[in-house]
């Protein structure tokens, strides 16, 4: 749900608006681990020249690599379980075109498209591009970003948890906004941390519902209408006992 959330936040949005990660008008201070993302050039680009580039300070959820990587597979249900824990959310969709890409809508004004691009033991790396227009669509422009989240499991005695690293590169295409919004950013670190701190609350719920009630979840979930049989189905395997029934 983080990875999801946070996509929602970091799409181009209204510059009076900022979302959460857009803070530091710094030059690429991280590259992912491995030169597999490298080869695309357009992501090279994205980490060169970025717009924007934010390091989230690490979060900690009390959940295991199973959760996590259970929900950062299924955007569409884990952006159906951030709407129910975060009504703010209410407006935003993720749609799954194929395997590992999405899109992203919010009404008219935010669309775009999220492409897994690696996937490995421990990071995640996707490519979001994506266009916004607001005021009567007076304001539009285009843009594009890079999300990289590494994360790994530590214990603490008998407790799992899982530290995750999100980064972020946005690169807006329009020359002006690209400028303004450089300019812009040291004033938007407390939409930042209100932003973030939304996310982290709704995950941390979710994950100690997975932890503690996954039959209730299920059941819940399956009186949801928004949410698809076939990831219903996947929770089931994944979390429950052999004793629950199926949708």
């Amino acid at each position: 749900m983080l990875v999801v959330g946070l996509f929602v936040l970091l799409g181009i949005v209204p510059l009076a608006n900022l979302p959460a990660a857009l803070v530091s008008p710094t030059k690429a201070e991280a590259v992912p681990e491995g030169g597999m993302a490298l080869e695309d050039p357009e992501i090279r680009g994205i980490l060169a020249q970025p717009t924007l580039h934010r390091q989230i300070p690490r979060i900690r959820f009390a959940s295991d690599r199973r959760t996590y990587e259970f929900l950062a597979s299924h955007p569409p249900l884990a952006s159906q379980l951030a709407k129910r824990l975060q009504p703010q959310l209410e407006g935003y969709i993720v749609t799954r075109v194929e395997q590992g890409v999405y899109t992203i809508e919010d009404g008219g004004a935010l669309r775009g498209e999220a492409r897994l691009i690696a996937a490995t033991g421990d990071q995640h790396i996707y490519r979001f591009q994506g266009e916004f227009r607001s005021l009567a669509n007076l304001l539009h422009f285009t843009g594009r970003m890079v999300v990289i989240f590494r994360y790994r499991e530590v214990r603490d005695g008998s407790r799992s948890y899982i530290d995750s690293d999100p980064n972020f590169y946005l690169r807006i295409d329009h020359l002006f906004f690209h400028v303004i919004t450089k300019l812009l950013s040291p004033a938007i670190t407390s939409i930042v941390d209100r932003r973030v701190k939304m996310i982290v609350e709704a995950s941390h719920k979710l994950f100690d519902q997975i932890r503690t009630d996954p039959d209730g979840l299920y059941r819940q979930m399956s009186t949801w209408p928004e949410v698809h049989p076939e990831d219903l189905e996947a929770f089931r395997q994944t979390f429950l006992s052999r004793g629950v029934a199926m949708r």
